[in-house]
């Protein structure tokens, strides 16, 4: 099968899992080789990271360090990649997981394509409808994505709403940080 159609499967799967069908899972590559294709997603959703953060860059003022910015951000979205899936190498072990990694990553990874498009569709929406301000659209976008997560977490490790809850938060709050860092070390305050 060729990796386009295996992306065409897997971005059906999350969709399918978007509408709480488990089934969905039954499109998704759970071997090795699905494991490392399945951050092809950190490749498609690059171009709309790339370009909300170039947005940011219209409000900056004059004197902004507007090219150290971007490379900052290009720098902490590959970490952003790389990290979580590291530390839940790491954590699925103590919760009895282990073997459940590869089915777990391949399915966030893969979802995160269907999460930046509803971000996007929130973005537009605010656009769109000024009168109802993008901070709604976007919470609601935000609060969807971390609940589709959450779905995900539990379905793929088979772990209580809680732990899947805490599995999401985390990755949310690591994220978070590292955008936070980013941000600091691009206009030179990290201390």
């Amino acid at each position: 099968m060729s990796t386009s159609t295996q992306t065409l499967r897997a971005l059906y799967g999350t969709w399918r899992l978007a509408r709480a069908d488990a089934q969905g899972l039954e499109f998704f590559d759970f071997s090795i080789n699905g494991f490392w294709r399945s951050f092809l997603a950190a490749v498609i959703v690059f171009p709309a990271f790339a370009f909300l953060r170039w947005h940011d860059l219209f409000d900056a003022p004059d004197d902004f360090p507007a090219m150290r910015y971007m490379v900052v951000e290009v720098i902490s979205y590959v970490i952003k990649w790389v990290a979580f899936p590291l530390i839940m190498f790491h954590v699925l072990p103590m919760l009895g997981r282990a073997e459940r990694y590869i089915n777990f990553i391949v399915v966030y990874n893969w979802a995160s394509v269907l999460q930046m498009g509803l971000y996007l569709a929130a973005l537009m929406l605010g656009v769109l409808f000024p009168s109802l301000g993008a901070g709604g659209f976007v919470f609601i976008a935000i609060i969807a994505t971390l609940v589709y997560g959450v779905y995900i977490a539990k379905l793929t490790l088979d772990v209580p709403i809680p732990t899947a809850g805490a599995i999401v938060m985390a990755d949310f709050l690591l994220s978070m940080v590292i955008t936070s860092i980013g941000i600091r070390l691009a206009v030179g305050q990290l201390f």
